[in-house]
């Protein structure tokens, strides 16, 4: 059984799900081969994830998502494609960050256009919570990234100003432009405005360098 981070949490009591179907020990025990890990998080279509998977066949891209009829499609995706390096999990995400991570077991981690939830009395349905956050942080390993892309200015100063509580987690720019999702697509095709950052998680060597630093 994987490794709850309530430990490492505030101590929130919160039931623990049911593990994901389909998932044992390590999110590795998806793939036919071992590789570095990259989660997309409420995957939507999939078309991100596919494409991400395409581009990186040296990757194994995990694609999450609630909705049953969309997990279908992205695995309908990956087999017509013929993408072995590209997984699916029918569960929340939330959940999965919450109760099924381990420690330092991911690459990268996209969240794309998640739900923003506008409305202020329903801002407390957002997925993306300082706990959450936290979580995401303990998930990913040294040197990894988490990107969020999402057309919500308030939403995104939201998650900024969580993630700047988060010790060693720094922004950073990524120097090859990612392939769009199906929601990014629509509005950049209206020229709507994106809010977006790319966060690193630092490392101990790092950390060694900033505090020899004067």
């Amino acid at each position: 059984m994987c490794e709850s981070v309530e430990t490492a949490l505030p101590d929130v009591r919160v039931p623990k799900p049911d593990k994901p179907e389909g998932f044992s020990r390590s999110w590795q025990e998806l793939f036919p081969r071992p590789a570095p890990i990259v989660c997309d998080l409420g995957a939507g279509n999939g078309r991100f994830a596919a494409a991400y998977a395409e581009l990186h066949p040296e990757w194994n891209v995990l694609a999450v998502e609630r909705k049953w009829s969309r997990v279908r499609k992205i695995e309908r995706a990956a087999e017509i494609r013929r993408l072995p390096n590209l997984r699916t999990l029918w569960f929340p995400w939330d959940d999965l960050l919450l109760f099924w991570s381990r420690a330092s077991s991911c690459r990268e981690i996209h969240v794309l256009f998640p739900d923003p939830w506008p409305k202020r009395r329903h801002r407390i349905r957002r997925t993306l919570t300082a706990r959450v956050l936290a979580a995401l942080y303990r998930a990913l390993e040294p040197g990894g990234c988490f990107r969020l892309l999402t057309d919500d200015s308030d939403y995104y100063g939201a998650v900024e100003r969580m993630v700047a509580a988060l010790p060693g987690f720094d922004r950073t720019e990524h120097p090859v432009e990612f392939p769009w999702s199906h929601f990014e697509t629509i509005f950049r095709s209206k020229g709507d405005p994106l809010y977006g950052a790319i966060w690193q998680k630092g490392n101990r060597e790092t950390k060694e360098k900033r505090r020899g630093s004067p």
